[in-house]
């Protein structure tokens, strides 16, 4: 065990902390760590308020004796999220007819999205035409997307046509591919820092809700949502003492970049589309909230053939329809004007960030931890240390343990996104001094004299209001993804549940009260060695807030004839309500208009200089009609 002594330097933002080693007690080396977490610790505070958050229960538990005491240390989900795939956008998402094998001899068709989105095209001139003359084996192997359009009675196939023109957009252009406007000059962040300062808008700034009192201090925060080049050439002109401030150098600023505009192009974006990139997102949400379709479900064609889809069909359309709804928005309540009643928009609560850096470092003990800003926040948070493990701890016991419900894991700190639907979790306890495994209240040890502290090779990392210290191994059980399949039938015995085990210590406060905890890599008195850390940490949870159903997200839409006759196609008005808005045609609005402020890159042609500019994007959110996806899992239970 190494002893330490630490000290901050304010000034650079920084953790020194000087080591001595065991083996060496005259070799003395000193690393520096920024300061973030886990070298500065979360406050009681910021722990409590996000357990809280997160179980949406004021009274939530968060005291280790109460939990244990419950048999809390152990919790599973009152009913196992169903097992799927994430729906690979290589592959066309839903519009995807899984093919029963891989490629083996030519895994460039298999992987590449070009390859398979020549595919897709050849089936809607060669396949789609003809669809009423193919087999019944035929029939049987058509992608979720085409069986729902036939169910539609859309010879025109218009859900699998927008998942294939998604699929191209974003594997050639990326998110540039959904781009509705580029304003390269703008100059329009002062009449947007006037508009919030007269009209009182609260807007969400550096961690707060706020509402700025005048121009000058609301113009930094208009620029970043509205800036373009006029504010850039703007700020360049302070920088070198051309101007007194920004408001003075705009018309100089705001003449040079009109002149300026045409040497600026969008920046180009790659065609590269990740093997992960797909629906999880969906999947993991709707597996633990969705009824498990059962059994398949079969409607009579016309032709006397048979429409059959498959439990994993279902799923596939359940999971599409929570990927792209607005249920994965973060959850707000707010006040209904007409009705005076609280309402639930969006909803998903999460906690935790993702880790954004290929090869984050790692502190003396084997840690992944922050060490320069994140790429896309432009802030040094704690995102590759993985979420913290108190909240994660209280999560767990809470959502799973207490409450019965499942939630989704980010399983790996890896800037690559795996989400997965968790069905349960088991503790052990362990003396963070000794590694000894025993009971709770024999293993719990106080760090309350300087001697104790001595011992504790985090001490100085600690929550200062930390009196015991706990260390936990926890297993999580969650369901795996798979290649779909076309079973008839689907049960909890067809899932496949993979565990992982971390290690963490828990800090506590007089009372047995979680207030902190700290990540391990090792079983305490083993040797940390690079290839042997553990880093099963999740990268970030999250949950779908217990009121999701108020949303009315899922509802199904009225006023459509009733389907009264279940054996045949659906009733042909459903087909016009499946193309609205929030159907086949949601688009998610990234608009100015809609309260959105996003940036986008554009490079001079000659300097190679980058600017962020005033963008917008009008995303398409193809979704099924949810008339249609309740009908078939009801049907798929009966």
């Amino acid at each position: 065990m190494k002893s330490i002594s630490l000290k901050k330097l304010s000034v650079f933002g920084l953790v020194t902390v000087a080591t001595m080693s065991s083996f060496n007690a005259k070799a003395e080396e000193e690393r520096t760590y920024p300061e973030v977490y886990p070298f500065v610790p979360f406050s009681t505070e910021k722990v409590q308020a996000r357990a809280e958050y997160m179980s949406e229960d004021e009274n939530y538990i968060n005291n280790v004796f109460e939990a244990h005491r419950l048999g809390l240390s152990k919790g599973r989900t009152s009913e196992q999220p169903w097992m799927s795939t994430y729906w690979p956008l290589n592959k066309g998402l839903i519009a995807d007819p899984y093919y029963e094998s891989l490629q083996i001899l030519r895994p460039q068709h298999e992987l590449s999205w070009t390859s398979n989105y020549n595919k897709l095209t050849d089936r809607r001139t060669k396949v789609h035409p003809v669809i009423m003359e193919l087999s019944q084996k035929e029939l049987n192997k058509l992608a979720p997307s085409e069986k729902y359009d036939l169910l539609l009675g859309d010879k025109n196939f218009d859900l699998t046509n927008r998942l294939r023109e998604y699929m191209h957009k974003w594997g050639s252009e990326k998110e540039y591919g959904f781009l509705a406007s580029l304003d390269k000059v703008s100059g329009k962040s002062l009449e947007f820092a006037e508009k919030l300062v007269n009209e009182k808008i609260q807007v969400w700034h550096e961690g707060e809700n706020k509402v700025f009192k005048t121009v000058e201090e609301a113009l930094p925060y208009a620029m970043s949502r509205r800036g373009g080049l006029t504010e850039y050439f703007a700020q360049q002109m302070v920088d070198r003492g051309e101007a007194r401030d920004v408001v003075d150098a705009f018309p100089a600023a705001f003449d040079k970049a009109v002149r300026e505009q045409r040497n600026f192009v969008v920046k180009e974006k790659n065609d590269y589309m990740a093997l992960w990139e797909g629906i999880c997102h969906g999947w993991s949400t709707a597996a633990g909230n969705v009824p498990r379709p059962k059994h398949m479900v079969s409607f009579d064609l016309p032709n006397g053939k048979k429409l059959n889809f498959y439990p994993e069909d279902i799923k596939g359309l359940v999971s599409l329809l929570w990927a792209n709804s607005e249920i994965q928005n973060t959850k707000y309540v707010y006040t209904d004007q007409n009705t005076g009643k609280e309402k639930v928009s969006g909803g998903i609560l999460m906690e935790g960030l993702r880790c954004n850096q290929k090869s984050p470092d790692t502190d003396e003990w084997g840690r992944l931890y922050d060490s320069v800003p994140d790429y896309y926040s432009k802030k040094l948070e704690p995102r590759c240390v993985g979420v913290h493990p108190a909240i994660w701890h209280m999560g767990l016991i809470n959502i799973i343990g207490n409450q019965g419900r499942s939630m989704i894991v980010e399983r790996k700190v890896k800037a690559a996104v795996d989400n997965h639907p968790m069905s349960g979790y088991d503790m052990d306890f362990f003396n963070p001094m000794t590694g000894d495994y025993g009971d709770l209240a024999d293993v719990i040890v106080p760090v309350m004299s300087d001697a104790e502290k001595a011992r504790d090779q985090f001490k100085n990392f600690r929550n200062p209001e930390t009196k015991y210290i706990v260390g936990v191994r926890t297993t999580m059980y969650y369901l795996a993804w798979k290649r779909p399949d076309r079973k008839e039938t689907d049960g909890p015995e067809d899932d496949e549940l993979v565990d992982k085990t971390m290690l963490y210590d828990l800090e506590l406060d007089i009372d047995g009260n979680i207030i902190g905890g700290q990540w391990r890599t090792t079983e305490v008195g083993k040797k940390f060695l690079n290839l042997g850390a553990n880093h099963d940490q999740p990268d970030f949870f999250w949950s779908v807030t217990k009121h999701f159903k108020e949303t009315g997200y899922f509802d199904d839409k009225p006023g459509l004839s009733k389907w009264t006759d279940t054996n045949k196609l659906a009733p042909s008005d459903w087909l016009n309500e499946a193309k609205t808005w929030r159907s086949h045609n949601n688009k998610l609005y990234q608009t100015h208009l809609a309260g959105w402020g996003e940036k986008c890159e554009v490079k001079h042609k000659k300097t190679k200089e980058i600017v962020e500019v005033a963008c917008e994007f009008i995303i398409d959110k193809p979704m099924p009609l949810t008339n249609v996806v309740n009908k078939l899992i009801e049907l798929s239970r009966e």
